[in-house]
Order: structure tokens, then C-alpha cells, then sequence
């Protein structure tokens, strides 16, 4: 199970551009959340959100999700 643990660790990393030490401080302070889901095609994913970016990390793939733009482009006036 470690390897499977330093290998999402490693995956986090490449997906927000932060080296592992990095993403090891944020886990153990909660500043990354970490959830499982599964996409249309039924593939699993481990889905990771840090500083408002969100990625899905497949098995040998990272997807980013589109950032969201808030209420910003919403005009209900």
C-alpha cells in the first residue's frame, strides 16, 4: 500500500505543479481535499482540489477540471 500512497502523492504533485514535499505539508494540514468518484464511462478517479484547482487523477492520466469563474459572468440584475 505504500507504493500505491507515494504514487497519488507523486500524481497530486505533477497535477498542481508542486514538488511531493510540498503536497505532503498540505495533505497533513488538510489544504488539499481528496475524494473517489467515478466518471460517465464509469472509470474511477481520485479527485483532488488545492488552491481552487480541481484534477481528476485516473490510473496513468490527469485530467484538470475547468476552474470555475464564480458569479462573475452571472448577471441577474
Amino acid at each position: 500500500m505504500y507504493n500505491e500512497i507515494a504514487a497519488l502523492v507523486a500524481s497530486i504533485g505533477k497535477a498542481f505543479g508542486r514538488p511531493e514535499s510540498e503536497v505532503i505539508a498540505a495533505l497533513e494540514k488538510n489544504a488539499i481535499a481528496v475524494d473517489f468518484g467515478r466518471d460517465e464511462n464509469g472509470n474511477r478517479f481520485v479527485l483532488a482540489t488545492f488552491e481552487g484547482k480541481t484534477a481528476r487523477l485516473y490510473q496513468g492520466a490527469i485530467k484538470q477540471e475547468p476552474e470555475q469563474a464564480g458569479s462573475a459572468g452571472d448577471k441577474t440584475s
